[in-house]
């Protein structure tokens, strides 16, 4: 749909650092050099934090949480579920191919992906506990990945601190659930037009409870 409107996707190329002149955003600077932009839209997961104008304070304090998923295999056409099932300790989806998806750990560990085995033990404990068919199934696979997470576990979205920069990003295990309003934001934003993002999902609130628990003080 990008490439269909005009667009042109660069990948992979890392951003390093955004670009600003006159009191607004004005592009990226790359790996391979700077790229001009009347907009800027943060939307890099769990490295948006890694980014900010020069000069304007701190960026949203987005930080990476590390979860750990297993895929099983059993009987094509015969799910052991029929439903999702979830529980405080995982979720476990069962495919119709036969596949069986166990999810999902939540660590504090920086950017560490490592698949461990403690991580393992403890989703398929989890899943044996409401399903124990899933003792007899195939191993498939188990992977390590990396969510967007805030310090209130809410999404940021909205206007940056200098015109023609927007977030997108720090939306944690939700966001699949939360794309629809966020691309709607967005588009808003990038139309001119006001945007009806939620006030919970603000950048600027963390740097105005840091400002107003500094004045508590």
């Amino acid at each position: 749909a990008l490439r269909r409107a005009g667009g042109e996707v660069a990948a992979p190329l890392a951003v390093r650092s955004l670009e600003v002149g006159g009191g607004r955003v004005t592009g990226v600077r790359t790996a391979a050099g700077a790229i001009a932009a009347g907009h800027v839209i943060v939307a890099a997961g769990s490295w948006s934090g890694e980014l900010s104008p020069s000069g304007l304070g701190a960026p949203p304090p987005v930080r990476p949480v590390k979860g750990q998923i297993l895929t099983l295999r059993g009987p094509a056409g015969r799910p052991l579920a029929e439903r999702l099932i979830r529980t405080p300790r995982c979720y476990v989806v069962c495919r119709d191919d036969g596949r069986v998806v166990i999810g999902a750990t939540v660590e504090e560990r920086g950017f560490d992906t490592r698949v461990t085995g403690e991580g393992v033990y403890r989703l398929l404990e989890a899943a044996w506990e409401v399903l124990p068919d899933v003792g007899e199934l195939e191993w498939v696979e188990a992977r390590a990945g990396l969510r967007p997470g805030t310090p209130d576990n809410s999404p940021v979205v909205g206007r940056g601190a200098v015109e023609g920069l927007i977030w997108a990003t720090g939306h944690h295990r939700n966001g699949i659930l939360l794309a629809p309003l966020t691309a709607r934001v967005v588009a808003a934003l990038l139309a001119g037009e006001d945007a009806d993002a939620p006030p919970a999902f603000a950048p600027e609130r963390f740097e105005a409870r840091r400002l107003a628990g500094r004045t508590a003080g």
